[in-house]
């Protein structure tokens, strides 16, 4: 292993969590408040607690109850060789603290972990698990810098390790910064030096025995600032994975260190380099023909045919072994074929199952040229049910970019809907790919495999369907412009008192947001500015957002002239800021603006500024230099938020 991989920096990652309703803060024999020194034990868990990836652990409300689980008596053989090491691995010759579980994309890897972490969680042998996630959740899911702090978390959950919540909330206390170093020294000081003061004080064998991590290759970066939302994140994501293997290696190493881990990964290059020359001995299960996948995906098409026929009064012979068998050779070992299937066919909007399982048998594509030919024709088949293919790529890739930042599902809709109903119309018959609800009915776009988008990105694989992402770009911006031309979504309601999950309606996020998806181009009105300016319900918001589309509107211009945007976005601007008292640039600064464009860097030196700014108890200053709004992509002719 690289010694470069110890020394990797962590910046700080802004992530919101909740902090749900864990108000336990008990030992193991009474229930009194812990204080430690002049902070309460309440405070210093919130704290730990703003540091973790509540939708990470495996049983979050988050990853909800469609993740990817083991159907019942399939990959048994797998998860009898799994759980045989977790709990009698350590009586081997030569015991290995480590298990590897890797296989090719869509042979169930995610599936085999989250049922193993609910079998281990149910016998009390889970210690701690995090699902990394690169497609589904919240940015902090794909960065390495929650990773301790959510295992620190769930340790402190398990009250038969006496005294580890006390000596956690110790450091905590003693060192405000620990979340912010390196998750060398974040292992050191809030796992092994806290398990080393509790040795004693109740015995090993009642504690939990394993640590699962999956999806290890989905981490992007050490942090949120690392990762380039235009998914060009495999530099980032080699030396945050890097980092990750590098302190378990430590923690294996530490003979205080009592837990077991499962990693669980595609077999890429940063994985297979580690796991083939660690000094420690790791178990690795490979998902290949040895555990027979035909034989659990053919139980499972069995089970579900079964199941389907019960539920729409089918006749026996509906699904004939014949059709079994093909779609298993399909499959071709990959679960995630035969579970799409499966969805689609129990799409009520597209007709009976039997009709639509004549149209999958019709989509064969024998002799594929890759592993993945049968499950990209899928794909295709699939997505051409829609009556806009295209706008159905463009909605899906949407949701992955613009979901990053748009965080209240009903205003990610509120964006892409250009007419009630939309979302049923252009998603609707492609629900096998991707959910429209969570478990209680509520709107939550879930994409159910990574491979999908995978498919969406590489224009190989897609063909014609492929959107590159200047016309995704585009189709972001054309429908912040009609939002704006409509003063509100096109799909109805009452944007302003549209609160929904958000702390702000809207409206209030759309216009803060909008600065960066101006078409420098396009045929903007003056009304659309007052409307904007009008919208601009916060002071604070005003102080920081008409600066900030003062600048970016005239980034494209060329010296001699501006664009048609510019000039009628600056001309409003400067009319609304002249009539609220606003310092407005001198002639000698606008005249050095057309040549070296202003940057809105420093709200309180920028020559576009509120006087009345001054008497802001928190300055934006402090923030100095302005915190971006960054876009999902880092250059082109728009800049998206």
């Amino acid at each position: 292993m690289p010694t470069t991989s110890r020394h990797i920096a962590v910046h700080e990652l802004n992530a919101t969590n909740i902090a749900r309703d864990y108000r336990d803060y008990s030992h193991h024999h009474h229930r009194t408040k812990i204080a430690i020194g002049s902070g309460s034990s309440i405070e210093l868990l919130d704290r730990l607690l703003r540091q973790v990836a509540h939708g990470a652990v495996h049983d979050s409300a988050e990853r909800g109850l469609d993740v990817p689980k083991c159907h019942p008596e399939t990959r048994t053989a797998v998860q009898r060789d799994i759980m045989g090491w977790i709990r009698h691995g350590q009586q081997e010759d030569s015991p290995k603290k480590t298990l590897w579980l890797s296989g090719p994309a869509g042979s169930g890897k995610t599936a085999i972990a989250g049922t193993i972490a609910d079998e281990c969680s149910k016998r009390g042998l889970l210690a701690a698990s995090f699902f990394f996630s690169a497609f589904a959740g919240p940015m902090n899911r794909r960065s390495s810098k929650p990773l301790i702090s959510t295992l620190v978390y769930s340790l402190l959950q398990h009250k038969s390790i006496i005294g580890l919540k006390r000596e956690v909330l110790t450091v905590v206390k003693d060192d405000p910064m620990v979340f912010d170093r390196h998750l060398d020294q974040q292992l050191k000081m809030l796992i092994l030096r806290p398990l080393r003061n509790v040795l004693g004080r109740s015995h090993r064998r009642h504690w939990p025995q394993v640590i699962i991590i999956d999806g290890l290759d989905e981490c992007q970066g050490s942090s949120e600032s690392e990762i380039d939302p235009e998914g060009n994140t495999q530099a980032s994501g080699a030396k945050a994975q890097q980092e990750i293997l590098a302190v378990l290696s430590r923690a294996c190493a530490d003979p205080t260190f009592p837990f077991r881990i499962i990693v669980a990964s595609r077999p890429e290059p940063v994985m297979r380099y580690f796991f083939s020359n660690s000094p420690y001995l790791t178990h690795n299960i490979f998902l290949d023909d040895k555990y027979d996948p035909d034989s659990d995906i053919r139980l499972f098409l069995k089970a579900m045919f079964s199941d389907l026929r019960r539920r729409y009064n089918l006749p026996s012979t509906w699904a004939s072994g014949d059709v079994i068998d093909i779609l298993v050779q399909e499959a071709s070992g990959q679960f995630i074929y035969a579970s799409t299937i499966i969805r689609f066919l129990q799409n009520p909007r597209l007709g009976p199952p039997q009709q639509q399982l004549n149209r999958v048998l019709a989509w064969r594509r024998p002799n594929g040229s890759t592993p993945f030919a049968p499950l990209d024709f899928l794909y295709n088949s699939i997505l051409r049910t829609s009556p806009d293919p295209l706008l159905t790529v463009r909605w899906m890739r949407g949701i992955e970019t613009l979901r990053r930042t748009w965080k209240d599902i009903d205003h990610l809709k509120c964006i892409l809907e250009a007419y009630p109903g939309a979302t049923e119309h252009v998603l609707g018959t492609t629900t096998s790919l991707v959910g429209l609800e969570d478990e209680y009915g509520r709107l939550h776009f879930h994409f159910y495999h990574k491979t999908l988008l995978d498919f969406l990105k590489d224009p190989q694989r897609s063909s014609d369907l492929h959107v590159s992402e200047e016309s995704l770009r585009q189709f972001v911006v054309d429908r912040y412009y009609q939002v704006l031309r409509t003063k509100g979504p096109q799909s109805g309601g009452d944007p302003a008192t549209n609160i929904s999950s958000s702390p702000w309606g809207f409206l209030e996020v759309f216009c803060k947001r909008l600065e960066s998806c101006i078409d420098p181009q396009r045929t903007y009105a003056s009304g659309d500015v007052e409307w904007w300016l009008s919208s601009l319900f916060d002071r604070f918001n005003r102080e920081e957002a008409i600066p900030g589309m003062f600048a970016t509107i005239h980034q494209q211009c060329k010296w001699y002239r501006c664009c048609p945007a510019c000039v009628v976005w600056r001309k409003g601007i400067l009319q609304y800021c002249r009539e609220h008292g606003w310092r407005v640039p001198t002639r000698k600064e606008t005249l050095g603006d057309r040549f070296k464009k202003l940057k809105f860097d420093d709200p309180d030196e920028f020559p576009l500024r509120d006087p009345k700014r001054s008497l802001n108890p928190f300055p934006t200053s402090r923030r100095s230099p302005r915190s971006p709004r960054d876009p999902p992509w880092p250059s082109g002719s728009h800049r998206l938020s």
